[in-house]
């Protein structure tokens, strides 16, 4: 779609979302809503009786048309009326996660997402990312690493997180949804929400309720794959937990793929770090492939007279993917840091 043959409406709500000069946030909107829909986004928050008034609707249409928004993630339910998302990134993980309208956007709004979050807005969402006094994100430890450890804290214990909400809620990743061309095979409804976050997206028939012990199937599940346990750095979990791959996770992918920072200026390390025991390793190299940071290396030992497990402290982030994937119990985990390592 060029945005040539474009309505300017679309440019004009892209420059609300602070892209107006961007060439595909115009087409991205113009595939969410067509141009009816279009111009109601315009004139939210008024009342739907006033903007049916405005643009010759009946109530109802403008009524029906704003509960499609909201689904697709365009228009949220706010305490003052619904309002069109304040920036791309709510606008990313909301538009992204519903497959409700897959077959309507098509393939090409999702390469649309990709192309703009790899080439236009890269920069701008790292400098984000590293902004403020303390990294935005953080590494959750996984709860099998650091069950025997008594000083982990209730938010870094992936089970009282969880156990700890009222609603808990799945969806599947707008992320690994952006990239289709991803290869890396890791599941793609992994993203956990919880609180007000789960009741929203749920309302919107985005996410589909669960339980604790669902939702703890479904952490269990990714000690499977090269993932790591990931949230917002603050020491209540009051959003989501999400279920992160290099490859097509925007905070850990972006920070990958940036020469000027280290992924530590945008996501802090857990309070943990992972050790091994070379007598232990049996130098099968499993946890090489489950940790994503390069920091669980082999090396040569010569008491054994072979390669046996050894870490890369400063590369090491505390997930703990290394050690649930040592079935020889080679790797465990130490506490490193002190609680006021997660910002309040």
């Amino acid at each position: 779609m060029s945005t040539a043959r474009l309505d300017p409406i679309y440019k004009e709500l892209a420059a609300k979302l602070g892209q107006g000069n961007s060439p595909t946030v115009p087409q991205i909107l113009a595939r969410l809503a067509n141009l009816e829909q279009a111009k109601i986004v315009r004139e939210l928050p008024a009342p739907s009786e006033e903007i049916a008034k405005r643009l010759h609707l009946e109530k109802g249409v403008v009524d029906g048309h704003i509960r499609e928004l909201v689904e697709k993630g365009l228009v949220f339910p706010t305490k003052k009326g619904p309002q069109m998302a304040r920036n791309v990134e709510q606008l990313h993980d909301a538009a992204l996660g519903n497959p409700k309208y897959d077959e309507q956007l098509g393939g090409e709004y999702f390469d649309l997402f990709a192309e703009f979050m790899d080439k236009e807005i890269l920069d701008d969402m790292v400098k984000t990312y590293v902004s403020g006094d303390v990294p935005k994100w953080r590494i959750i430890p996984r709860w099998k690493a650091i069950q025997n450890v008594p000083e982990a804290l209730p938010g870094e214990d992936i089970r009282e997180i969880l156990r700890s909400q009222e609603t808990l809620a799945l969806l599947p990743c707008p992320c690994k949804r952006e990239h289709r061309s991803r290869k890396c095979g890791v599941p793609v409804e992994v993203c956990i929400n919880v609180g007000r976050t789960a009741q929203y997206n749920i309302n919107r028939g985005a996410g589909k309720k669960i339980t604790f012990e669902e939702a703890l199937k479904v952490i269990e599940e990714t000690d499977k794959y090269p993932m790591v346990h990931f949230s917002l750095n603050q020491a209540e979990v009051n959003q989501l937990v999400c279920n992160c791959h290099w490859c097509c996770c925007a905070p850990l992918g972006h920070m990958f793929r940036q020469d000027k920072y280290k992924i530590t200026d945008g996501v802090a390390k857990s309070r943990f770090e992972a050790v091994a025991d070379p007598q232990k390793c049996q130098g099968c190299k499993t946890c090489l492939k489950k940790c994503q940071f390069g920091a669980a290396r082999m090396k040569y030992d010569p008491e054994m007279g072979a390669e046996r497990a050894t870490i890369d402290a400063e590369k090491c982030m505390g997930c703990g993917s290394c050690v649930v994937s040592c079935i020889h119990e080679a790797r465990s985990m130490k506490l490193v840091r002190p609680p006021e390592h997660i910002p309040q």
